[in-house]
């Protein structure tokens, strides 16, 4: 709670010691290359795993017509 004593100055450092705990604008910018490097190794991953399962599927089916 201010007084009427603070001046500025106090009141200022006082704010500015209450927000440590917030993001800087170069925290958001790392975050967000993190965050899409991860997402298109996630999306490799998930296009390998498709690529991977439809050639079980197609081999499967292979099989199934051939020897039926």
């Amino acid at each position: 709670m201010t007084t009427a004593t603070d001046t500025n100055t106090e009141r200022i450092a006082r704010l500015e010691g209450a927000y440590d705990h917030l993001a800087t604008n170069a925290n958001l910018v790392q975050l967000e290359l993190r965050l899409t490097q991860q997402m298109a190794q996630m999306e490799t991953r998930l296009t390998w795993r498709i690529v991977g399962a439809s050639g079980v599927i197609t081999a499967a089916m292979a099989l199934i017509v051939r020897f039926l």
